[in-house]
């Protein structure tokens, strides 16, 4: 018997003796078991009690079960059981329906073909000043200090200014969705000072309330004010929907992007030689290096499908009604796609093929602004403050879901 063999992938302590996913794990799934099962356990503790685990799932590790699933959207549903891998009650599973996430086609397209304009290439270079002023302003706030909190002095802010700016947030609103999406970060520990307080995904609705009703009265060229004031099939988008569209974008953008730079830092502080071979060159080795970083450290681990209808992968006979994990950690070290897929390599010629923004019709809908934001962040940071580099103790999160972390003191030389 193997030390895997009483594995269980709902283990928290997993993520912090790994520092992070089970990466040797899913290697041992790959090459063993590629469609494994996955009991629920009583001793998996979710730190948030409105989540709950009572049925085990299939763990999906090869790249191309994983992209072909994902892919089949009739087969394998994202909005009978919810995207989430968590047991959900019929009033979350309606909160999952009601974001682009939870949804199948035909609802999704049309859902997806409403918010897609801004995030489409042409549009998106509308936003690049505004991505350059604010990625200047969050480096001019710590330039001169030597020292920093990366996740939250640096990483958090540039994401969730963008995603301010596309809704339509106004500027003096900006500073309490900064503080509302740090606190949801943690996904699996709600953050609430007293039991009589809202969560903070209430006090977004909440918000996204009021902002939705202000935009009814004075359209304007939002995504928000688009979505309030728009249709889908010919019918006017319930405020409900509204909100949770609200709600996942602030949780899709800022978490993703977010990490994303702080996993490049940890790793250029663990590759040394790679970060000087970006800092010789940015516009030739930075946007290869970011996908490099996201197969290697995917910011969101897994997404969950529900199977419709009895079926089989790789042979393994999979019932109607069972859980299905998408495992994007595994996939983007498939030893079939990616040679040597444990080593970090920037200049890796297939980086791209890379799971972490999803596939199919459930593909990231901001890659690209993400992207986009990395790109001009890392530039000002290697501009003005190239020596930053992690010092102390980093934190990660313990989640079966985001690959997070939520502390990383850095140091670099003050600018003058």
């Amino acid at each position: 018997m193997t030390k895997y063999e009483e594995f269980n992938i709902l283990d928290l302590s997993i993520i912090a003796d790994n520092k992070g996913p089970a990466v040797e794990y899913f290697e041992y799934l790959r090459k063993n078991a590629p469609v494994k099962w996955n009991p629920a356990t009583e001793s998996y503790k979710s730190k948030n009690d409105l989540l709950t685990m009572d049925k085990g799932f299939w763990i999906l590790t090869k790249h191309e079960d994983v992209q072909a699933v994902s892919r089949n959207t009739k087969l394998f549903s994202s909005a009978e059981g919810g995207p989430l891998l968590w047991d959900a009650t019929e009033e979350q599973l309606g909160m999952h329906r009601a974001g682009i996430m939870g949804k199948d086609a035909p609802e999704h397209t049309a859902v997806r073909k409403v918010a897609m304009p801004p995030f489409l290439p042409k549009n998106l270079l509308a936003y690049k000043p505004q991505i350059e002023k604010i990625a200047k302003q969050i480096v001019d706030g710590v330039a001169n200090k030597g020292e920093c909190e990366l996740v939250f002095d640096i990483a958090s802010r540039l994401p969730v200014q963008t995603f301010c700016e596309i809704l339509g947030v106004p500027e003096e609103d900006r500073e309490m969705i900064f503080n509302l999406g740090n606190q949801i970060a943690d996904t699996e520990t709600p953050y609430r000072a007293s039991p009589e307080e809202l969560t903070p995904t209430l006090k977004l609705f909440a918000y996204c309330e009021e902002l939705s009703k202000k935009k009814r009265e004075n359209p304007d060229d939002s995504l928000l004010s688009t979505y309030v004031n728009g249709e889908i099939e010919g019918e006017k988008v319930d405020q409900f929907t509204i909100n949770m569209f609200f709600v996942t974008l602030s949780i899709a953008g800022h978490e993703t992007t977010r990490n994303t730079l702080v996993h490049f830092m940890r790793l250029m502080k663990e590759h040394p030689e790679q970060y000087d071979l970006i800092k010789s060159d940015p516009d030739k080795y930075l946007p290869n290096a970011l996908h490099e970083v996201l197969r290697v450290s995917p910011p969101v681990m897994q997404f969950r499908r529900t199977v419709m209808e009895d079926t089989e992968i790789r042979g393994q006979k999979i019932k109607k009604g069972d859980k299905v994990f998408l495992s994007y950690v595994s996939a983007n070290r498939d030893e079939d796609l990616f040679e040597d897929p444990n080593k970090f390599d920037i200049t890796r010629e297939n980086a791209r093929k890379h799971l972490a923004f999803g596939v199919g019709p459930h593909t990231c809908l901001g890659a690209q602004l993400a992207l986009m934001q990395l790109q001009v962040l890392i530039k000002e940071i290697l501009e003005r403050i190239p020596d930053l580099a992690p010092t102390g103790d980093i934190e990660y999160l313990d989640s079966i879901w985001f690959h997070a972390i939520m502390k990383m003191p850095v140091k670099f030389t003050p600018e003058k």
